[in-house]
């Protein structure tokens, strides 16, 4: 990597602050073990093989789901489909299988305590959110967790046609944000794709550094957090 990532490229007093969801603001990663060990406590089937065709749908085809081109109820056709072949069973017991999945995710889905942290935050900063995934399931992470009526905007990939991290990505960030970039703070947990790409656009960057990240693809010297309730005081360093 050349050079070294810092606050970011522009100036000017931060006034949005825009949060990665998944693993960010939501355990998203402890919701799916969760649901694969609760499934696997419900019905008899092949956990690995399961879990293998839902990657595969899921994780292999990320681009096409990210940016809109497979919709989710074709994601849902696919994921059933190989769930079917993964372990040789019919598509309605695949069916029925996948839903009960998807349920417990559901279910499992809590968003971070120090999350309660960010309805102080709203006081001072206009807050957004930026992800990727699928419109429909993004918004309900957030309903469901509590979160809807925090954010003045959301940008989800598939709604916008293009994914993090992408410069397109985050011009839509820009327009929603309806600030310089350099007034806007990235706040997430995956250098290389939400705090590198927001740099490279002129936005600023904070790593929110949770005990359960995996490790990183990308280094990162900038500012850190390893608590949202840490992240008042970094941004106000940068006023």
């Amino acid at each position: 990597m050349r050079g070294a990532p810092t606050l970011g490229g522009g100036v000017g007093v931060p006034g949005v602050v825009v949060f990665d969801l998944d693993d960010t603001l939501v355990r998203w990663q402890a919701a799916v073990r969760g649901a694969l060990r609760r499934l696997a406590a419900t019905v008899s089937l092949d956990l690995e093989a399961f879990a293998q065709a839902v990657w595969r749908t899921w994780y292999g085809r990320a681009e096409e789901i990210w940016t809109g081109r497979l919709d989710l109820e074709a994601v849902t056709r696919e994921a059933t489909v190989a769930v079917a072949a993964g372990l040789g069973v019919d598509e309605g017991e695949a069916a029925r299988l996948y839903q009960l999945y998807v349920g417990y995710i559901d279910e499992l889905l809590v968003p971070y305590e120090d999350v309660a942290s960010l309805r102080t935050l709203a006081g001072g900063y206009r807050l957004g959110v930026a992800t990727n995934g699928i419109g429909e399931v993004q918004r309900r992470k957030l309903y469901r967790a509590g979160l809807a009526d925090l954010f003045a905007f959301v940008v989800v990939s598939a709604e916008v046609g293009v994914a993090k991290p992408d410069p397109a990505f985050y011009a839509a960030v820009h327009q929603a944000a309806g600030a310089p970039p350099g007034e806007i703070v990235v706040v997430g947990d995956n250098v290389a794709r939400d705090l590198l790409p927001a740099l490279a656009v002129g936005m600023r960057a904070v790593w929110l550094r949770r005990a359960d990240d995996e490790p990183q693809e990308a280094a990162w010297i900038g500012p850190a957090v390893t608590s949202l309730f840490e992240l008042k005081a970094v941004l106000q360093a940068l006023e």
